[in-house]
């Protein structure tokens, strides 16, 4: 039987996890230092209060139960592979593979800006995310507490900046935005005072996406009352203040940065061939470099459109598709086919803008905005997410009945 090590369980790493679950040639294992899933597109939703915990994660340990019978999960943290010995090292033990996946995701980039990091708030992981959600309801409460103190004429002494106008900047404001006017109406507060302000450095947010998403997505923004600031760096960050380069600043009580991504940590200390972003260069088959066994899917890895050669941006949809398409090379592999190389697609791009309001562009040429592409949204998510609850709760209770002790032991031990 071939062992397959899968590192890192997010949508790349689950994916291939899934499709290559139920192959009797294979004992397929994956390795990540969180237990959960995170369904980080849809951490905007979790911020407004529209979803909990248990709505953005899936189990890993009950997933790797219910998905098949040679199928493990271990909660550990990756330290080293040697790729000669095909060893994985993590901080408590070792693994063999014969195949191996990278799926190590990314982290958010921070550019040389003075006191960015120290004074920003971020959403790409799940503590991260919840440490800004507590702290966003303090400030609310605190607003709440001071009814009949503060300025009727909404002039903003509660302000939220968000660095970035790519999907996930502009997705967070317009969320942020109508999430604090509903908080506030809701029960008759008259203590307002919410301001969000969107900081691009580009001419334009959403860059390089369709003119129609852009401009829908632009008067979805101003309707909310969101300030956009184009054209500008942040070149400062204070603690209560975002300075531009043209000097102006900006009061805020947080800054949530969105400003693009890199590959893993993990990408450089093992010197594997990567691109400025830390990103790994992989073949046409995802394979990394001189390694004919080990592949990497997902936003740790520079994935091209095979056919148009160009990059094809960091999202949750290319790496399910590199998931999947990773996962029928290695069981072609061992079945002794030849794998073919397949293209990833961007098959359109779908933007929540706040409330049931959304706008998308599919295949390039169908287009929508309002409810109904909130409703797209929301069935692009619910068709993603419930078939691997579905399986978690499978998994769930087959633990509880005590029929796979086995895989519950090894699952907890290293």
């Amino acid at each position: 039987m071939k062992k397959v090590i899968i590192v890192g369980g997010g949508y790349g790493g689950i994916t291939a996890f899934k499709h290559l679950a139920g192959n009797k040639d294979l004992e397929i294992t994956v390795i990540d230092q969180n237990p959960y899933h995170f369904l980080q597109t849809e951490v905007y939703n979790f911020i407004a209060n529209k979803y909990i915990i248990s709505d953005i994660t899936v189990d890993l340990f009950s997933f790797s139960v219910g998905v098949g019978t040679n199928t493990y999960f271990v909660k550990d943290k990756v330290v080293d592979i040697d790729f000669p010995k095909n060893i994985v090292h993590t901080e408590h033990g070792k693994y063999q593979y014969d195949y191996l996946i990278l799926a190590v995701g990314s982290r958010t980039f921070f550019p040389p800006i003075e006191g960015l990091r120290e004074n920003s708030s971020g959403v790409k992981t799940l503590t991260r995310s919840l440490n800004f959600k507590h702290q966003f309801e303090q400030k609310l409460l605190k607003n709440i507490k001071d009814e009949g103190l503060c300025p009727l004429d909404h002039s903003g002494n509660f302000n939220i900046v968000v660095g970035g106008g790519g999907l996930s900047g502009v997705e967070i404001a317009a969320e942020m935005a109508y999430y604090a006017r509903q908080f506030f109406r809701k029960a008759g507060y008259i203590c307002e005072g919410v301001k969000v302000t969107l900081v691009e450095a580009s001419p334009r947010i959403l860059n390089g996406i369709d003119d129609f998403l852009v401009e829908t997505a632009m008067n979805r923004l101003k309707d909310l009352g969101v300030e956009i600031i184009k054209n500008k760096k942040i070149v400062k960050v204070e603690q209560n203040k975002v300075i531009l380069e043209n000097t102006k600043k900006i009061n805020m009580d947080f800054l949530i940065w969105t400003g693009g991504i890199v590959g893993s940590s993990l990408i450089p200390k093992l010197k594997l061939p990567h691109n400025r972003r830390d990103q790994i260069i992989v073949d046409d088959l995802y394979r990394v470099k001189d390694m004919d066994n080990v592949f990497a899917v997902g936003d740790c890895a520079e994935i091209k459109d095979l056919e148009e050669g160009t990059p094809l941006p960091p999202t949750a949809q290319v790496a399910v598709q590199t998931g999947e398409i990773v996962s029928k090379h290695i069981k072609n592999i061992i079945s002794g086919k030849k794998p073919e190389p397949k293209s990833a697609k961007l098959k359109g791009i779908v933007a929540a803008l706040g409330g049931d309001y959304g706008a998308g562009v599919i295949m390039d040429s169908i287009k929508v905005k309002g409810y109904p592409a909130y409703l797209l949204k929301e069935m692009i998510f619910l068709n993603y997410k419930y078939p691997l609850k579905k399986t978690a709760v499978k998994g769930f209770k087959e633990i509880l009945k005590g029929n796979d002790k086995k895989i519950f032991v090894e699952n907890f031990g290293n």
